[in-house]
């Protein structure tokens, strides 16, 4: 017998794009089954103890926020992650709040524990990101190769990438090099690198030219500066880039996008690998420029990109680059049953960039309930959803 069956489940299969009406059945926190959800297959579906009516609403797999910080308890920047699934988020990624000297404590007072999967990027800066006005220092001096192995042997597995911020007010007159240092500490580790990129201190082509494949461009489609939108040559090399397989991120936050550098973009086929929030708590849920993540995929819908990619983007794409794409990111029979419940709203969003520009648009992802392992852990009060405990005549 199952533990939970939903049912009326809208499913969008990312590789095609189509949707279909469906029942996915969960037992021991895993996908059990996918089935058709047509009147004369319900008939013979399997029993459940609790059955989920998702009343014609999208089902997706969690999302993955490839881009938050959590480090509540040693960065002004830190999130708690506990917030992250009212916006259907099931694992997120801290994007180097800490370094090597402090990720022992983020780890241990704000990533374990949580009710979603958490995992890490380790800033290259020993301090990693302490808040506002606090730059990291990132000279040779300061910057260990032994500090980041120390904690790469202590924490196996809990680091995911390597950080590095590129910004003119943080690098100063290093220029490039931390950019350097940072990749070249990824070939040593093994590991991927994401670059912040706002306001950078050389253009936005040149930096994608040093990334390798796998390594991660943030903040694309930031404003300050050099751009991803300087010119069609500047774009055609970042094009040139991903298709390498840079992957290139949103990292929305409340300074990190610029509608009139997306739409450039977004009109050359410059769209996103990764949709993420860089969520922190002087943006999450705080205005119309960066809500949650629900709401910069569908800031992304109004650019033009189809929904199936967006999805992709928050789940398939953010899975591949953890190496979970055999657990999470998909619903299939086998995977952690880590879902989100959405219903697509046609009313008017008013969507807002860092630079006080505004867009309205009519296609809103509203989250509606969000479950992890089976179980739910959050759940809009005016969803209309309900988990409906099976009696064992009604299961029959």
């Amino acid at each position: 017998m199952l533990d939970l069956l939903i049912i009326n489940a809208k499913l969008l299969w990312s590789v095609s794009g189509k949707k279909s009406l469906s029942c996915v059945g969960i037992a021991k926190g895993k996908i059990q089954c996918v089935l058709p959800c047509s009147v004369k297959a319900r008939k013979n579906l399997p029993t459940a103890r609790k059955i989920l009516d998702a009343g014609g609403n999208y089902l997706f797999p969690g999302f993955i926020d490839f881009h938050t910080h959590l480090f509540c308890h040693g960065s002004q920047f830190g999130l708690d992650a506990d917030k992250l699934p009212s916006s259907g988020v099931t694992a997120a990624i801290d994007m180097g709040s800490a370094g090597w000297v402090n990720f022992p404590a983020m780890y241990r007072c704000d990533l374990l524990g949580k009710k979603i999967r958490t995992g890490a990027f380790l800033n290259i800066s020993p301090v990693g990101q302490p808040g506002r006005g606090i730059t990291e220092p990132l000279d040779d001096a300061a910057v260990s190769a032994d500090g980041i192995a120390q904690i790469l042997q202590e924490y196996p597995g809990a680091i995911s990438g390597l950080k590095v911020r590129l910004s003119r007010n943080i690098v100063k007159d290093l220029g490039a090099k931390p950019l350097a240092r940072a990749i070249e500490l990824g070939d040593r580790f093994g590991l991927p690198v994401c670059v912040h990129t706002t306001d950078p201190p050389v253009p936005a082509d040149e930096i994608a030219a040093a990334l390798r494949p796998g390594d991660i461009y943030s903040h694309t489609y930031q404003g300050a500066g050099h751009t991803a939108a300087d010119s069609e040559e500047v774009i055609r090399r970042m094009l040139d880039a991903q298709k390498r397989g840079v992957l290139i991120e949103v990292g929305n936050g409340t300074k990190n996008f610029s509608f009139r550098v997306a739409e450039i973009c977004t009109k050359k086929g410059l769209y996103p690998d990764i949709i993420s929030s860089d969520a922190t708590p002087m943006t999450y849920q705080k205005g119309p420029s960066m809500w949650d993540l629900a709401r910069v995929v569908s800031k992304f819908l109004l650019l033009g990109m189809p929904l199936a990619d967006a999805i992709r983007a928050v789940t398939v794409t953010p899975a591949r680059l953890l190496g979970l794409d055999h657990e999470i990111g998909s619903i299939a029979p086998g995977y952690e049953a880590d879902l989100a419940i959405f219903r697509m709203d046609s009313s008017e969003i008013l969507f807002c960039d860092s630079e006080g520009c505004e867009r309205t648009g009519k296609a809103g992802l509203i989250p509606l309930m969000t479950l992890r392992s089976g179980q739910v852990i959050w759940h809009s009060e005016d969803s209309g959803l309900k988990v409906t405990e099976q009696t064992p005549d009604s299961a029959e």
